[in-house]
């Protein structure tokens, strides 16, 4: 067995660039301990930055390792678990010990799986059509859902003013409690949900209530007083905000990935909600778009580890609004294209030690008072087109299919996880909402990549700004002309159900609206 010796300093030195050939190349888990293997010059005195991730860069405990060279690489070895630390949850970075400047790139361990509990399988999906914020499951139930989405927000399940209770989670020496009431409300639908075969993914975010402004679950960069709708981005920036967040992620990974499913079962996991658009939907005040993208990798990085310690079969998603080459707004501190968010999120996720995230995206048409998405200006066929629509759809996998986007050979899966359709007042208002939905599911049937289009939403909320966005205008009652087209959707009646959309869309078969083969333009 290769022997370790760690000598821990502390270490808040200020550094510099680093150079490009030589630093740490894989950070491997093996069972308790952990392999460092890194390139540098013989001449070269080392050391390694092993920094948790509340720490801003350069700051963390500093390492003297033993070195041992086989093959041009050195190797050191170290314990994974050193008093209340988890080193798996760490960063780490190799350091000129003599000029403290670092030296390649910071990595993280990429087979965090190798330490999981479970690996049971989770169910697959029969089929593609799905509903966001589900009211009364019975009726999602009869319209004959395969998918569901549900909304997890932190500030509903962490109780970080307790410290004992029903449901809690140790992580690095503290304790992390769960409020027992909004657990049940969880357990309730998906228990529901799981036994009747449907596929669900939870979107996790972080609401700002008025009350809990002091909360250490809300990012200390988030605007309180001007967040729009009052959603802040995750606290990674301090030790309480971390523990609290990892602990999130643990606990539901655990609870809901169990062989037995007894309180139901949840693969998909999206970390956070139309982080490009972040002033509205993540806010993190104004800040420059690299550091948004770099602090939400803080939060996705966590996420992965965190969860695929539980259960490697549960998929990470970001998620993306509409906007593409186009940002929404004007204001670059508060908002990007989504092209650029996920290549820029891609270099970071690829120099820290590739992991497998994948996009949870929202095609709602262009203008979301018109449901005539087939009319979209701004969706092109081109890598470059402003918005991705159900217009264009088809680019989005293509994009994702590029060989510097794949990981372990495989591209990044697409779910369609929040769009819908408005129905405008008038003689055609819930006609063209209910064509807009045969023509988007067909579209989305007939593109390779797309492994769910969940609608949103069941029924009209009205804080939504006037788009009335439901397959039932209220509770118990009032079903728009989609309610019918969306339940026979997935079954043998669709083209009679679908066939009255045709003449609106301008066409004169379902052929003529599907996506082109041919590869989208530059």
């Amino acid at each position: 067995m290769p022997t370790f010796k760690c000598l821990p300093l502390i270490f808040f030195a200020a550094v510099a660039l680093g150079e490009a050939a030589p630093g740490v190349v894989r950070v491997h888990l093996d069972q308790r301990r952990i392999r460092v293997e890194a390139q540098f010059t013989r001449n070269t005195e080392p050391a390694l930055l092993l920094s948790e991730v509340h720490e801003p860069e350069g700051q963390g405990i500093l390492v003297k390792c033993e070195w041992n060279w086989a093959d041009g690489v050195a190797g050191a070895w170290m314990p994974r678990l050193e008093g209340r630390r988890d080193n798996a949850f760490c960063r780490f970075q190799l350091l000129d010990k003599r000029g403290g400047r670092p030296l390649g790139q910071a990595r993280w361990v990429t087979n965090i799986q190798s330490s999981a509990r479970r690996t049971n399988a989770f169910p697959a999906a029969q089929g593609i059509k799905g509903l966001q914020c589900i009211e009364d499951i019975d009726d999602a139930l009869r319209l004959g859902i395969k998918q569901a989405a549900l909304n997890v927000t932190l500030d509903q399940l962490v109780d970080w003013r307790a410290d004992s209770g029903e449901f809690s989670r140790q992580v690095n020496g503290g304790m992390v409690c769960f409020h027992a009431a909004y657990v049940a409300h969880i357990d309730s639908q998906l228990k529901r949900l799981t036994d009747a075969g449907v596929v669900n993914s939870l979107i996790i975010y972080n609401r700002i209530p008025g009350s809990r402004d002091g909360s250490p679950l809300v990012h200390p960069s988030t605007d309180l007083a001007k967040s729009p709708f009052r959603v802040g981005a995750f606290n990674l920036a301090t030790v309480d905000g971390v523990r609290m967040y990892r602990a999130a992620i643990e606990f539901l990974a655990e609870r809901y990935s169990s062989p037995q499913g007894e309180h139901g079962l949840a693969q998909r996991f999206i970390i956070g909600n139309e982080i490009q658009s972040h002033w509205h939907w993540y806010n993190l005040g104004e800040m420059p778009r690299r550091e948004v993208v770099e602090e939400y990798h803080n939060a996705l990085r966590l996420a992965h580890l965190a969860a695929h310690s539980i259960h490697p079969g549960i998929q990470l998603y970001i998620s993306l609004d509409h906007h593409w080459s186009a940002q929404m707004g004007s204001n670059p501190l508060r908002g990007m294209p989504g092209r650029y968010f996920i290549e820029t999120l891609n270099t970071l996720a690829t120099t820290g030690g590739n992991f497998d995230w994948h996009v949870a995206f929202h095609p709602y048409p262009e203008n979301l008072f018109n449901p005539r998405t087939w009319e979209d200006i701004a969706a092109t066929d081109s890598f470059e087109t402003k918005k991705i629509t159900f217009k264009n759809i088809q680019i989005l996998p293509a994009f994702l299919r590029q060989e510097r986007f794949l990981y372990k050979g495989e591209s990044r899966r697409v779910i369609l996880s929040e769009q819908g359709f408005h129905s405008a007042d008038g003689a055609t208002g819930e006609r063209d909402q209910a064509a807009a939905y045969a023509y988007a599911y067909t579209r989305v049937r007939h593109t390779d990549g797309i492994d769910a289009f969940i609608l949103h939403r069941h029924i009209d909320h009205p804080g939504e700004g006037g788009l009335r966005l439901g397959l039932r205008s209220q509770r118990g009652g009032g079903e728009r002309i989609v309610y019918e087209v969306f339940r026979r959707a997935d079954t043998p009646g669709w083209p009679d159900a679908f066939q009255f959309a045709l003449p609106i869309i301008g066409v004169k078969n379902w052929a003529e609206t599907l996506p082109s083969k041919q590869p989208p333009a530059e």
